[in-house]
Protein backbone atom coordinates (compact mmCIF):
# COMPACT_ATOMS: atom_id res chain seq x y z
CA UNK A 1 0.00 0.00 0.00
CA UNK A 2 1.52 3.31 -1.12
CA UNK A 3 0.21 6.28 0.87
CA UNK A 4 0.89 9.78 -0.43
CA UNK A 5 1.44 11.61 2.85
CA UNK A 6 1.36 15.07 1.30
CA UNK A 7 -2.06 14.52 -0.25
CA UNK A 8 -3.35 13.02 3.00
CA UNK A 9 -2.10 16.03 4.98
CA UNK A 10 -3.53 18.44 2.40
CA UNK A 11 -6.94 16.74 2.53
CA UNK A 12 -7.12 17.03 6.30
CA UNK A 13 -5.56 20.49 6.77
CA UNK A 14 -5.89 22.29 3.44
CA UNK A 15 -2.11 22.80 3.42
CA UNK A 16 0.81 20.74 2.22
CA UNK A 17 3.20 19.16 4.71
CA UNK A 18 5.86 21.60 3.48
CA UNK A 19 3.62 24.58 4.24
CA UNK A 20 2.85 23.29 7.73
CA UNK A 21 6.53 22.71 8.51
CA UNK A 22 7.49 26.13 7.14
CA UNK A 23 4.78 27.83 9.25
CA UNK A 24 6.03 26.02 12.35
CA UNK A 25 9.65 27.00 11.71
CA UNK A 26 8.63 30.64 11.22
CA UNK A 27 6.54 30.55 14.40
CA UNK A 28 9.50 29.20 16.37
CA UNK A 29 11.86 31.76 14.81
CA UNK A 30 9.50 34.57 15.80
CA UNK A 31 9.27 33.19 19.33
CA UNK A 32 13.07 33.06 19.64
CA UNK A 33 13.41 36.58 18.22
CA UNK A 34 10.80 38.08 20.55
CA UNK A 35 11.54 36.24 23.79
CA UNK A 36 15.11 35.00 23.41
CA UNK A 37 18.46 36.63 23.76
CA UNK A 38 20.20 34.50 21.12
CA UNK A 39 21.78 36.03 18.04
CA UNK A 40 20.18 35.41 14.67
CA UNK A 41 23.00 32.94 13.92
CA UNK A 42 22.27 31.03 17.13
CA UNK A 43 18.57 30.93 16.28
CA UNK A 44 19.39 29.63 12.80
CA UNK A 45 21.48 26.85 14.37
CA UNK A 46 18.73 26.04 16.90
CA UNK A 47 16.26 25.67 14.03
CA UNK A 48 18.67 23.37 12.15
CA UNK A 49 19.68 25.75 9.38
CA UNK A 50 23.24 24.96 8.28
CA UNK A 51 23.82 28.55 7.17
CA UNK A 52 22.55 31.64 8.99
CA UNK A 53 22.45 33.52 5.67
CA UNK A 54 19.97 30.98 4.34
CA UNK A 55 17.89 31.39 7.51
CA UNK A 56 17.91 35.18 7.02
CA UNK A 57 16.72 34.81 3.39
CA UNK A 58 14.11 32.20 4.37
CA UNK A 59 12.72 34.43 7.15
CA UNK A 60 12.65 37.53 4.96
CA UNK A 61 10.95 35.66 2.12
CA UNK A 62 8.05 34.47 4.27
CA UNK A 63 7.76 37.31 6.82
CA UNK A 64 8.70 40.17 4.45
CA UNK A 65 11.22 41.70 6.87
CA UNK A 66 14.61 40.63 8.15
CA UNK A 67 14.95 38.79 11.46
CA UNK A 68 16.71 41.83 12.95
CA UNK A 69 13.90 44.19 11.88
CA UNK A 70 11.30 41.79 13.23
CA UNK A 71 13.10 41.70 16.59
CA UNK A 72 13.31 45.50 16.73
CA UNK A 73 9.58 45.85 16.01
CA UNK A 74 8.60 43.41 18.74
Amino acid sequence: MNIDIDSTVKKSTGKTAEELIRERVILEAKRFLIFGKQSVSEIAFELHFEDSTYFWKFFKKYVSISPESFREQH
